[in-house]
């Protein structure tokens, strides 16, 4: 199965760089990694919530910490259907012997749903901003990134249970990732559009009490970018290379709601 995903990278990522007939060089690995969270959430006034989390993520094996990460936001029940939301996140990176380069994100969140029988289904889109605080060349990484996130899923409510178990399918797609060019200092800027992670996830939530609810969780990642190298004196490409990533991420999320 790796193989094949793999393949369809390579051929994804060709046809991506085609129009400068480059053929970008391609890594692949693969990473088990964990996830712990927190989250107190709080309605403020009629269907508005206020929520506040806390997550650290694992990476490596489960043998390092990848980022600390905490956020704020708001949501608002439109109707019974459609929620509209949005957060900030401080991301705080760990790099081997340091905490630094934080990272500050916004998310504007719309998400419907609806229900079939002991069903329900949801899409959510996210436009997803993040803000770098190191400096970086514009034709080799974008600062802010653009990316919209779209997620399906399907929650099956079991009679008389605790538990709610859900699959869901996500697709992460850039929106102003730069395209790679000959020579920087020469050819003019512009963007390129992909799709950097293929997410397909299996959980259940768990009630508690009324006020407590955990959430166990496993998603399977394919994440793939590009690693775009420019001669800093001349401008020249010097290298491109595809990286792909395959992760297993295992999650355990609790919430408060008061």
């Amino acid at each position: 199965m790796k193989k094949v995903l793999f393949s369809i990278a390579l051929l994804l990522g060709s046809i991506t760089l085609s129009a400068q007939n480059i053929i970008p060089g391609v890594t692949n690995d693969s990473d088990v990694r964990g996830r712990l969270g927190g989250a107190f959430e709080w309605e403020v006034a009629k269907d508005l919530s206020l929520e506040a989390s806390l997550e650290m993520r694992l990476k490596n094996d489960f043998s390092t910490v990848d980022r600390i990460q905490t956020g704020i936001g708001l949501e608002y029940e439109a109707c019974k259907y459609f929620n509209i939301g949005a957060d900030y996140q401080l991301i705080n990176t760990h790099e081997p012997g340091a905490w630094e380069r934080p990272r500050h994100r916004a998310n504007l969140n719309l998400e419907g749903n609806v229900k079939v029988g002991r069903f329900e289904f949801s899409l959510r889109e996210r436009l997803q901003t993040t803000f770098r605080t190191d400096s970086v060349n514009r034709y080799e990484k974008m600062n802010p990134e653009l990316i919209l996130r779209s997620r399906l899923t399907a929650e099956y409510n079991i009679r008389h249970s605790k538990w709610t178990p859900y699959l869901l399918f996500e697709l992460n797609n850039t929106l102003n990732s730069p395209a790679v060019v000959l020579n920087y200092k020469r050819d003019p800027y512009s963007i390129d559009n992909y799709i950097t992670r293929y997410r397909a996830g299996v959980g259940a939530k768990f009630r508690v009490t009324r006020n407590h609810r955990l959430d166990f969780y496993y998603y399977f990642d394919y994440d793939r970018s590009y690693n775009i190298d420019y001669k800093g004196n001349k401008g020249d490409l010097k290298s491109v290379v595809q990286e792909n990533e395959m992760r297993h991420i295992f999650g355990i999320s609790y919430k408060f709601k008061l």
